[in-house]
């Protein structure tokens, strides 16, 4: 039996340029990624915000046309204005919806990064694969670009692509070529927000798959740095607000309480007024010769309520103005991903659009609305029209380069971490 020459055999095909060879790499990891139930799974779930998102602007669409069942529906949600002219809040109203999908893609892509990114590297160095990769023409570039390739594919998945198709149904129940120009800003935002989870959480999850040749410490790693960072942030932002306004509201509190101290059949317990004999009906009016001591207790309550909801509206604007410099929530890696994608979306604008009506009808009502709630817990707060009560809330107010600077940092990091853990063909040992 003849035995035929089994060494280098030239290749007489056409060659790809090296633009292309990482996606070899890239489609190779994507389809053995696709095999998995739990990813098949995962990329499904990803899909339910995003329609989500489909029916909000869907309904928005249909509201703008005036629809009887939507206007109906809407209309116990929504304050007046909103309803009255919703062509002016079109903006902020496709802003905020967007805003709330990619707060809820973020958690779900970055759990989708936990299952296909761990094994990317980490199961190449277990196998010492890496000479059969870079024994082809293939730089670590292009394998870099490959790895990075199969996580940005999924998250294309669960996040460019799905805001892409609500974006065009949204126009579509639209049925106003007007809403891209209002709206062109949010796609594109979109589409810079996907980009920087990819750079950010790719680079990042390649860098801690190249520490181990063991994918469950990576895997570890991760959950570590996503959810131990984020809890840790949370715990460190409560313990400020609740000290602050704690603080703040009891020392003022306390110097009323002196300042004005209660009328026999109240006691204090701790910072509260106690009533005793609640059941005691008053025999006159507020300011009637003729009542009765419960009167003074239920005036004397009264003030103490007006004066704790003032107290307690100072304390909340004096902890909103310090979080403006809170270093805090930058310990945390999904709220600095949260602070770039308000910075791009400019959610803030939208969030003080809808502050603005609510807001402006509240101060301008507000004392009726306080003598309609004047019983129980005592009335609203009320005051100036505050355009950006919403937006502190809701939105991060510490500067976005924190943020920035954090995710940067990180991804330099991943890089040289990445050009150290994964050596060229001449340095393998």
């Amino acid at each position: 039996m003849p035995i035929f020459d089994q060494g280098y055999q030239h290749w007489k095909g056409p060659l790809s340029g090296h633009a292309w060879r990482w996606l070899a790499v890239a489609r190779h990891g994507v389809r053995v990624q696709l095999k998995s139930r739990i990813v098949r799974l995962l990329l499904l779930i990803a899909w339910l915000p995003a329609i989500a998102l489909i029916v909000m602007l869907a309904l928005w669409g249909l509201l703008e046309q005036r629809v009887e069942s939507v206007l109906g529906f809407l209309g116990r949600l929504l304050p007046a204005g909103v309803i009255a002219e919703p062509q002016q809040y079109r903006t902020a109203v496709w802003t905020v919806a967007y805003a709330f999908f990619f707060q809820i893609e973020v958690f779900l892509s970055l759990f989708l990064v936990m299952t296909v990114g761990p094994n990317l590297i980490s199961r190449d160095l277990r196998f010492n694969a890496l000479p059969l990769y870079f024994s082809r023409p293939l730089r670590r570039v292009d394998y870099f670009c490959g790895k990075l390739g199969v996580i940005g594919f999924f998250l294309a998945a669960t996040v460019l692509v799905p805001a892409v198709a609500a974006y065009a149904l949204g126009v579509a129940f639209s049925l106003d070529l007007g809403v891209v120009r209002d709206t062109y800003r949010v796609l594109l935002a979109s589409i810079l927000c996907s980009v920087v989870i990819l750079i950010s959480a790719g680079t990042l999850m390649l860098a801690l798959s190249s520490l181990s040749r063991r994918t469950i410490y990576v895997g570890l790693a991760w959950v570590g740095l996503w959810f131990i960072s984020a809890t840790v942030s949370s715990i460190l932002i409560g313990i400020r607000m609740e000290t602050t306004r704690h603080q703040i509201t009891e020392e003022r509190l306390s110097q009323w309480t002196q300042e004005h101290p209660p009328p026999p059949g109240v006691e204090m317990m701790g910072s509260f007024p106690v009533m005793r004999n609640p059941g005691i009906r008053r025999s006159g009016r507020p300011g009637d010769p003729k009542a009765q001591p419960e009167d003074e207790v239920q005036k004397w309550h009264q003030a103490w309520w007006e004066a704790r909801s003032r107290y307690h509206a100072e304390a909340e604007a004096i902890d909103l103005e310090e979080a403006r410099n809170d270093w805090r929530p930058i310990c945390s890696y999904p709220s600095n991903l949260g602070r770039m994608g308000d910075l791009l979306l400019d959610t803030d604008s939208a969030w003080v659009t809808f502050g603005r009506a609510v807001e402006r009808p509240r101060a301008a009502f507000g004392p009726a609305v306080n003598r309609m709630s004047g019983g129980g817990r005592g009335p609203l707060p009320s005051g100036p029209a505050n355009d950006r009560l919403l937006a502190d809330r809701m939105v991060w107010q510490f500067p976005w380069y924190w943020s920035g600077g954090v995710l940067a940092g990180l991804v330099v990091l991943s890089v040289l971490i990445l050009m150290k853990q994964v050596k060229s063909l001449d340095r393998l040992k």
